[in-house]
Formats: structure tokens, C-alpha cells, sequence
């Protein structure tokens, strides 16, 4: 009995660990360092787009190129187009936030998957940002700065060690739902050379690498 019961607070305590929020050591900082110096400015970045996942027993594997743009309007385009040349994707944003669905192939029509793949370059360019929302945070140990702010179902965290941006996560209360690891940022402000995209829920991922500005679309 004594042992079942030695079992059972060991498996409680261990529930209870699993569930706490990984942001709840997390210290309120006040800071004029504001993650939307990180905000990209660029005319044009085309990625090699690997996607990799699974789902039950079945996994899959995606490659294309992900062109973003910015027109002289403010208008951002994300198009996602496999080897072969036909569109995947084409979503726009307009300079107010309006995000439309300009093209959508048939398999990735479905109202879950636009609104995750919407929320993953949202995140990137840091578009539609409540930045009135904005509180800094730090570790009670450690450098790394992290800028919150408040969006639909959570929160999405803006992490940086000194002046370079090392990820983005987005959270609810409880856990961590997605991770963007970005490296190797080509110029001050620009868009990174390498970005992974991590759906730790929907257990699947989207590695971005940059290629040549020139590459025939």
C-alpha cells in the first residue's frame, strides 16, 4: 500500500511538472529595448522550404521554394511553389493588416492549415502586433531578453541575447505551441539566412534556407 501510494505522488508530481508554464520563472522587466527593432526590412527573400511531419502512422515530406516580397505599398506576399513551378500557396497582407488568400492549392485548402501556415509568417515579419501589449521579461538567471506580446489564443514571445534575436515562440498559459529557431541574419534588421519552424502539438516542422535573391522563380 505504502509503495502504491509512493507511485501515485511520484506520478502526480511528475503531471504537475509536465503542466507547468516554462515562461513562469519568467521576471517583469522595464526596458526601452523593444523586439519591434528586430522588425524585418526587405524587398524580396526566397527560402528553399522543407516540410517534414506526420500524422498517426503516415508522414509526409513537402519541398519548394517560399518567396516573401514587399511591394513599394507596404503589401507583403508570401508564395510557397514546389520544384515544378505550380503555387501552393499565395497569401497577402495588406499595409493596414487585410490578409487575403490570393491562391491555395486543394490540398491545403482547409481553414486549420491556412490559419497555422498565416500564424508562422505572421510571426516571421512581425505582422498585426498589438504593440500597446508589449512587456519585457527576464530569466532570474540568464541573458536572454524576452518581448511578449498579446494575440489571438496566447501570446507570442520575441526572444533576443544582446542585439540579435536567437527565437519567437508562441504560448498560451500553459506550454510553448510553436518555435521559430532563426540564425544567420545577412544585415542589420533583414530577414535570417535560416529559420525552423517547430509545431511541437501538430508535430511537424517547415525549415526555411535562404538561397540567392537571383534564383529563377
Amino acid at each position: 500500500m505504502r509503495r502504491f501510494l509512493t507511485l501515485n505522488s511520484l506520478f502526480v508530481l511528475l503531471l504537475i511538472t509536465s503542466c507547468s508554464s516554462p515562461y513562469k520563472y519568467l521576471i517583469e522587466q522595464k526596458t526601452s529595448q523593444s523586439a519591434i527593432r528586430f522588425e524585418p526590412v526587405f524587398e524580396k527573400a526566397i527560402y528553399r522550404a522543407i516540410v517534414d511531419g506526420g500524422v498517426l502512422f503516415k508522414k509526409y515530406h513537402i519541398s519548394g521554394l517560399l518567396i516573401i516580397k514587399q511591394l513599394e505599398n507596404g503589401t507583403k506576399r508570401a508564395v510557397l511553389q514546389n520544384e515544378m513551378g505550380p503555387v501552393m500557396f499565395d497569401f497577402e497582407w495588406q499595409s493596414d493588416g487585410k490578409f487575403t488568400v490570393l491562391q491555395v492549392m486543394s490540398q491545403m485548402n482547409k481553414e486549420a492549415v491556412i490559419k497555422t501556415l498565416r500564424k508562422d509568417i505572421e510571426m516571421l515579419l512581425m505582422i498585426g502586433l498589438d504593440r500597446g501589449t508589449e512587456i519585457s521579461y527576464k530569466q532570474s538567471r540568464g541573458e536572454e531578453l524576452y518581448n511578449r506580446f498579446n494575440i489571438a489564443g496566447g501570446y507570442v514571445y520575441y526572444i533576443s541575447k544582446g542585439q540579435e534575436l536567437v527565437r519567437i515562440e508562441n504560448a498560451n498559459n500553459r506550454k510553448t505551441i510553436v518555435t521559430v529557431n532563426v540564425s544567420d541574419f545577412d544585415t542589420d534588421k533583414g530577414l535570417p539566412e535560416k529559420v525552423l519552424i517547430d509545431h511541437h502539438k501538430a508535430n511537424f516542422t517547415i525549415s526555411l534556407n535562404k538561397l540567392e535573391s537571383d534564383v529563377n522563380e
